[in-house]
């Protein structure tokens, strides 16, 4: 009867230098683009304008209950008064309508009709930047 020999095993060994050669590839890039970085961020001071104020886009929040009440701030608003309070928020902005942000938070029992009324209002303001809330269940 013939035995089988026995192999012996080899432990491979890891070769840690592509390893190393990588980190320092990976550091060398890091430092670079911290160099370049830095180089964008030049402090200066402009001029400023005599009076010039800086121009805080305006957030408006409005509120439709189920009901078809429209509350602004807690002010139960009409859609003519609605529209003449956003006006006012675009003329502060400096008309312009990106710099205006709308969120309508509407019950859910609710009808659509008052935010579908108040968004194409919206729209022939020319204001885009309209978001309907939503919760979330988990």
């Amino acid at each position: 009867m013939r035995l089988s020999k026995r192999r012996r095993t080899t432990i491979a060994d890891m070769n840690m230098t592509p390893m190393i050669d990588i980190v320092f590839l990976l550091l060398i890039f890091f430092m670079t683009v911290s160099q370049v970085s830095e180089a964008n961020k030049v402090r200066l001071e402009l001029p400023k304008l005599e009076g010039e104020e800086e121009l805080k886009p305006a957030t408006i929040t409005i509120n439709v209950d189920a009901e078809e009440k429209i509350i602004v701030t807690g002010r139960t608003l009409e859609l003519a008064e609605l529209i003449s309070l956003v006006s006012a928020e675009l003329q502060r902005v400096g008309d312009d309508p990106s710099r205006v942000n709308v969120v309508i938070r509407a019950d859910r029992n609710g009808k659509s009709g008052p935010v579908n009324r108040i968004v194409s209002a919206l729209g022939r303001m020319q204001i885009k930047r309209v978001k309907i809330r939503v919760h979330k269940e988990r």
